[in-house]
């Protein structure tokens, strides 16, 4: 699949690009979510589920696994969103030309994916043949992940300390794990081998 750009838009504080995707992906371009904050998370699932007119259940403190369950629940939210808007998007190709050609006219000139569009279009303009092409040829932008490694605190539950995989960052990987998607991981901000030790938990980490 021939991607559309040739950047991504970084992780950027820790809620500044937490819903990037909603904004770019449909346009093939990648981007990083902060998974530092649940709670801010929880509130965004909330405003997006209320937005979107799509029910919304609260995960409290209370709720065992809370924070993985969070980050979780908002991903998958994010990765629903995304593919509506992206589906949209190629849909528009045949109802509305114009919209697709503007899609197009944002890419960079040197463009590939471009070229071929120009190509295609250069005598003739077949809106199914198109939309076959586009279906083949566009990919949604990838939703991808940062921890910072070294915010892992200990967590406690009525003074009793957990277990280290309640630790904030542990519970971050584990809720980007069990998550719906298929993107990439940047860990940042030091080093924390108990933290890559716990990856190998996952099956989704290893090669297929």
């Amino acid at each position: 699949m021939t991607r559309a750009h040739s950047f991504h838009i970084p992780v950027m504080g820790i809620g500044f690009s937490v819903d990037t995707p909603l904004k770019v992906s449909q346009y093939g371009i990648d981007s990083v979510i902060s998974l530092i904050d649940d709670i801010l998370l929880e509130k965004l699932r909330k405003m997006y589920c209320d937005k979107f007119k799509m029910p919304y259940y609260e995960i409290t403190e209370k709720t065992e696994d809370f924070r993985a369950k969070r980050i979780t629940s908002y991903l998958n939210l994010m990765n629903n969103l995304a593919k509506k808007k992206f589906e949209e998007l190629k849909n528009a190709a045949i109802e509305k030309s114009n919209e697709i050609k503007e899609y197009f006219n944002m890419l960079p000139d040197g463009s590939t994916l471009k070229q071929e569009f120009k190509n295609l279009t250069a005598k003739y303009f077949n809106l199914n043949e198109i939309g076959n092409w586009i279906k083949d040829n566009l990919s949604i932008g990838s939703i991808d992940v940062n921890i910072m490694t070294k915010i892992d605190k200990d967590n406690y539950t009525k003074e009793e300390k957990l277990p280290v995989e309640y630790n904030d960052a542990h519970a971050a990987l584990r809720g980007y794990a069990k998550s719906e998607l298929n993107s990439s991981i940047i860990l940042s901000a030091g080093m924390n081998p108990k933290l890559y030790s716990y990856i190998e938990q996952f099956e989704d980490f290893y090669p297929d």
